[in-house]
């Protein structure tokens, strides 16, 4: 009877284990937090694509300037699914 009980125990304590990181999970990925470091590589991404949107000579503050970013965010976001979809393979 001890036997059972004890493994009783160990059976809820493991589901609230693993309840209470679903729980975790989910609020952190509600609450938008980025893991760390992202906010450096996104400042960076966003550093470089100004950089080469003004190489081409299209000014800063502009309309352009903006459909350029948007362009270039597009093509990175096209690369990351042309990689995933290999990465399938």
């Amino acid at each position: 009877m001890a036997a059972v009980l004890k493994q009783t125990a160990a059976v809820i304590w493991a589901i609230a284990a693993i309840g209470l990181l679903i729980v975790v999970g989910g609020a952190v990925r509600i609450s938008g937090l980025r893991p760390y470091g992202e906010q450096a590589i996104l400042a960076q991404i966003e550093h470089e694509d100004g950089a080469l949107c003004g190489k081409f000579g299209i000014a800063v503050a502009t309309q352009k300037f903006s459909d350029c970013l948007a362009d270039l965010a597009d093509l990175r976001q096209r690369h990351a699914e042309l990689l995933a979809a290999y990465a399938w393979l």
